[in-house]
């Protein structure tokens, strides 16, 4: 008979002590997002000093070169100092703000080159009589306080993105309609100006626009490959000090690469989990370091939504932030725990923060972001992303747990979970989070929270049925149910766990049935993140999961509940995990392994129930 237990999906057990735990820590403006602020509205006052000093160049009829490099001579200057104040500053609370941006005299440039083609578009066709000075001078003033308010208003939003986007669209229209009015005006009493109100529009977007993408999107992370990044020491961060280690103290690294639009992934790793002598130590049930060398560095992942040119992959020209996993406590952990005289580190917490820490300087006001993550990684995502959400509460939000569904045992959450101290970084600002945890109310009750919390978000779970392997999670609710020497068993409470984790996904839809979809695929594989399944698996008559990813995205209205049809659910694809130890089933040596029914005396040699394979098409069959 299957096994059944009571879903509790990451909580704690009442008796474990309640910490302290303060509120947010991401809350207020952070310290390098002001800093690019600054030096954004620092440039909105460049670009208008040197448009004006064009301006009151080309109105004198061009005779005084030296006012006008001495104006602009001054604004150079001034935003240099502007910057060098602004980096400091942000430097002094722990804050890079250095790296994020173009350097002063890149950008300087950049204005400066853009400015030269506004000037010579607007005097176009212009000749140094008063008329025509008139009318030069007249759209190059009308071009400095277009250029000027466009980046005084995106350093508004910067600045204050709690307070969303509508004001400094608002704004830019505003601004839009006095600069078109002014420039027609203009153009009405000039017959020999060549300029169109369209091109100096555009040229005008075209310096702001610039600006702003190296302002708020790092020029200065490789958009070839991915970067390793290794953090070390103690780094200060929000109030909190951050370790950055892996679990025996070797050194932690992360991957960051920029793409080509203003979009970000926030992706982490997979990797397993341990809690005791036996799973950390033992059998070392998890990833216990990080190889920027080997199959860590995502450089090498040529499959799935990590083939990053695959034309069909949805996020082949975002930026990334690749966060790498070596803790052994999905990726929220905060301890120090010895077992049997072996230090490990549980840094998960640390770790993730250091990463966001880099994403939220480099990558600093995203259009969009999305957080996933799988295996261990999928609780990384769902448990990080309400701390994600503060660092980037403008963005458009999309959150997807693949294969971490939280299905496991009343004895793993009451003796073995507290060891991570999950519970001290939980953002207590979010009614029902803590109570999800505390109550045993589980994964429906912490989605409910966090999807009443932020209902512009959306937030999701994939699966395959059986998700198998010793590193999938019936492997692991195996091992809670019995024991860790139950490891290479991993298929024996997959009936089980696939009738608890339906349930689940049943009522946490139920629960939220506006921005919660779950996606149940067919077969046993562990994960779908980096496997070309997303592009080509229908089996059991789901739709493909990039097109479900993307109806994610895009806020689709077909975005629906995917569950594979009945009778299909155990249909496996070539490479899906199967049993591969069999067993006499009765007679004189029944449960001994075996090869054939010779050595079965009185019994068959076939594979342990609950979990059979029937037929030639590997098809998972359940009692």
């Amino acid at each position: 008979m299957r096994s059944r237990v009571l879903l509790y999906a990451f909580a704690v057990a009442i008796a474990v002590p309640t910490l302290a735990v303060p509120q947010a820590s991401n809350a207020g403006t952070y310290p390098g997002t002001k800093c690019v602020a600054d030096k954004l509205k620092s440039a909105s006052s460049n670009c208008k000093a040197a448009l004006g000093a064009w301006s009151k160049y080309v109105g004198g009829g061009s005779t005084d070169v030296a006012k006008r490099d001495e104006a602009l001579l001054k604004a150079v200057n001034k935003m240099a100092a502007a910057w060098t104040k602004a980096q400091d500053k942000a430097a002094s609370k722990g804050a890079d703000c250095v790296d994020t941006t173009l350097s002063t005299g890149d950008m300087q440039t950049l204005i400066t080159n853009a400015i030269t083609t506004i000037v010579t578009d607007a005097t176009g066709g212009l000749t140094t009589s008063k008329d025509d000075a008139k009318c030069g001078a007249s759209l190059l003033k009308a071009a400095a306080s277009q250029c000027a308010a466009l980046l005084k208003n995106e350093a508004g939003f910067v600045g204050k993105q709690s307070k969303g986007k509508d004001k400094r669209d608002a704004a830019n229209t505003k601004a839009d309609g006095k600069f078109s009015g002014s420039v027609q005006a203009t153009l009405a009493e000039c017959p020999n100006a060549t300029v169109s109100e369209a091109t100096l529009d555009t040229d005008v977007d075209a310096l702001t626009d610039s600006v702003t993408t190296n302002s708020i999107l790092s020029p200065n992370v490789d958009d070839t490959q991915f970067t390793t990044i290794s953090p070390t020491g103690t780094i200060p961060y929000q109030g909190d000090e951050l370790e950055p280690i892996c679990a025996f103290d070797t050194p932690y690294h992360y991957f960051v690469k920029r793409g080509t639009v203003n979009k970000l992934v926030m992706y982490y790793q997979g990797g397993g989990a341990c809690w005791d002598i036996n799973t950390c130590i033992t059998l070392g049930t998890f990833d216990k370091d990080v190889n920027p060398a080997g199959s860590d560095n995502p450089n090498n992942t040529t499959t799935g939504f990590g083939d990053l040119d695959n034309p069909n992959n949805p996020f082949k020209d975002w930026n990334i932030v690749f966060v790498s996993y070596c803790t052994g406590d999905i990726h929220f952990g905060d301890s120090v725990v010895s077992y049997q005289g072996h230090p490990t580190h549980h840094h998960g917490w640390h770790n993730a923060r250091v990463a966001e820490k880099f994403a939220r300087e480099h990558f600093v006001a995203p259009d969009e972001v999305f957080v996933t993550g799988s295996s261990a990684g999928a609780y990384g995502a769902f448990f990080n992303a309400p701390l994600n959400r503060e660092v980037w509460p403008a963005s458009r939000m999309s959150v997807l747990a693949d294969a971490g569904n939280g299905i496991i045992t009343h004895s793993f959450l009451q003796y073995q979970f507290p060891k991570w101290n999950f519970e001290a970084h939980l953002p207590t600002n979010i009614p029902g989070v803590r109570e999800a945890i505390s109550d045993f109310t589980g994964i429906p009750a912490y989605t409910k929270a966090v999807t009443d919390f932020f209902p512009d978000v959306m937030w999701a779970h994939y699966s395959s049925s059986y998700d198998g392997g010793t590193g999938g999670q019936t492997g692991f609710y195996n091992v809670m149910l019995h024991s860790p020497d139950q490891w290479l068993f991993w298929w024996h409470e997959s009936c089980a766990w696939n009738d608890n984790m339906v349930q689940q996904a049943h009522d946490t839809a139920a629960l939220v049935p506006t921005n919660y979809r779950y996606y149940i695929g067919t077969g046993s594989r562990h994960t779908m993140y980096g496997s070309d399944k997303v592009y080509t698996d229908t089996t059991g008559g789901v739709p493909l999961i990039v097109d479900w990813v993307s109806q994610m995205i895009n806020r689709d209205p077909g975005w629906n509940n995917v569950e594979c049809a009945p009778g299909t659910c155990g249909t496996t694809l070539p490479g899906d995990p199967v049993p591969t130890t069999r067993v006499c089933e009765g007679g004189s040596n029944n449960g001994a392994s075996c090869s054939s029914d010779s050595a079965c005396p009185g019994g068959v040699c076939g594979y342990e129930d609950p979990f059979s394979v029937v037929g030639p098409d590997i098809v998972v069959s359940c009692p």
